[in-house]
């Protein structure tokens, strides 16, 4: 779950990045993932880390030229694979709880911000993931190509803010401070001209 929660965030903050740089240009601009890639690094309280991964995203987003974004970022946490079955079952089940209804199975990021247009920027939004919304902050790389942008962004969350048990087993744990690295590109579905 802290992995599928992780994913969605950095999908999200990726695509409002993107939004909010042609927003900026155009005036009012709508997105749609093309494609994207969540890993969150888990460090693991003795040393070294293992990585959940998806690509299962959804969501549309609508820019606005205040670095504002509508919309919202989803992402299934049912689809979280660490690559070791076992440890995936464990994360889904016992950890982020996903049988416990939608607010558990999915994370979403809303309410997204950004700094910058273009290039590095720093960017923030809500994080809801078990049950609970929080702030969450990172960064990200905006490269603008016709029709869409490319998106690389990063940012850290804390598993104890979200009421997430502490993962162990058999002595061993995920440190609380997880990294999730987003990569996604989004193709511009529609746009129109800022009113002056």
């Amino acid at each position: 779950m802290i992995a599928r929660s992780l994913v969605v965030v950095g999908t999200v903050l990726a695509m409002g990045s993107v939004a909010t740089i042609q927003a900026s240009e155009k005036g009012v601009a709508s997105y749609r993932i093309a494609k994207a890639e969540v890993v969150i690094v888990c460090p693991l309280t003795i040393g070294g880390s293992f990585e959940a991964k998806t690509t299962t995203m959804s969501g549309e987003l609508e820019s606005r030229p205040e670095g504002a974004i509508n919309g919202s970022l989803h992402v299934d946490l049912q689809m979280l694979d660490t690559g070791i079955g076992l440890r995936t079952r464990h994360m889904r089940e016992k950890y982020l709880e996903v049988q416990k209804g939608p607010e558990f199975a999915t994370a979403t990021l809303e309410d997204i911000r950004v700094e910058r247009l273009d290039g590095k920027t720093a960017i923030k939004g809500m994080l809801r993931l078990h049950g609970i919304r929080r702030e969450v902050t990172g960064t990200a790389e905006i490269r603008q190509a016709d029709g869409g942008a490319r998106v690389e962004a990063q940012f850290p969350v804390r598993v104890s803010e979200f009421d997430i048990p502490k993962p162990s087993y058999l002595g061993v744990g995920v440190r609380d401070e997880v990294q999730v690295k987003v990569s996604m590109t989004v193709l511009t579905t529609s746009s129109t001209v800022a009113r002056r």
